[in-house]
């Protein structure tokens, strides 16, 4: 699936419930939902306001892939160029407002990386691996040790 919108901060909300659906259909629980959609939500606002300095010209591509043991999140812009070093979270311990966008992100996402040969502008690749379900043989063997 693959959805475009301009870079204006009021159609974050639709990322944010495409995100919710399709985690939802792949078998996420709730609570990971939620944080999938918050991780996606502050990746899709850190374009709109560093890469493209809160312009509402831009266009943010988000691309979903399920799998059947993970989902990846790949969001493209067209702005230029970001270097992927200054592009990092602040430590926790600097309080003041903003800034954790990186944080959430790296945090509740298994794997966060730009793709260095996307040469249109920018495309970060978030992956989200599905909980692993108990199945009746990891229980019994658990009960017997």
């Amino acid at each position: 699936m693959r959805i475009v919108i301009s870079s204006h901060p009021r159609l974050l909300n639709v990322l944010r419930s495409v995100v919710k659906y399709r985690a939802q259909q792949a078998g996420f629980p709730e609570s990971d939902v939620d944080w999938l959609a918050m991780a996606i939500d502050e990746a899709a606002a850190n374009v709109i306001r560093h890469a493209y300095k809160n312009s509402h010209e831009g266009k943010l591509a988000l691309i979903i892939q399920a799998f059947p043991d993970r989902m990846e999140f790949i969001l493209e812009d067209w702005a230029p160029k970001v270097n992927p070093e200054k592009v990092k979270p602040r430590p926790l311990d600097e309080v003041r407002p903003g800034g954790l966008g990186t944080f959430f992100m790296h945090s509740f996402m298994d794997s966060c990386c730009f793709d260095d040969n996307f040469d249109a502008g920018n495309r970060l690749i978030m992956v989200k691996y599905l909980p692993r379900k108990a199945s009746g043989s990891d229980e019994s063997t658990s009960q017997k040790s």
